[in-house]
């Protein structure tokens, strides 16, 4: 006869308790949301050049805050063209089909945000 209380039945009720406790976080873990493998990430806007979606311009992102930059703007059927651009977001041409940063233009720094050059 077991005693109530005693080490059998304590090393039972324990045992109870933990496959309680790894069933209901299975379950949770089961419940969870997850987006499935084969569906492509958004893409997160960020610095650089962003391109057109939604029916919105494409920009640059110029994400230092004590800086002007030229940036080459590449478009098409236009010619590319350098434009300087400031801290945060310039709203490029219609037809820009890419930007980037340029150091080896003028140096990469200037003065004016919206000056361009060839």
């Amino acid at each position: 006869m077991k005693l109530r209380g005693s080490h059998a039945t304590t090393a039972v009720r324990r045992g109870t308790r933990l496959g309680l406790a790894a069933v209901a976080l299975a379950g949770a873990l089961a419940c969870s949301t997850v987006t499935p493998a084969t569906a492509a990430p958004e893409r997160m806007q960020g610095c650089g050049w962003n391109e057109s979606r939604n029916g919105e311009r494409a920009y640059y992102e110029h994400c230092a805050t004590n800086t002007n930059v030229w940036i080459q703007v590449k478009r098409f059927p236009r010619p590319d063209y350098h434009r300087c651009v400031g801290p945060g977001r310039t709203n490029l041409d219609l037809d820009a089909t890419g930007a980037w940063y340029d150091s080896t233009y003028q140096g990469g720094l200037c003065s004016h945000p919206g000056d361009t050059g060839p």
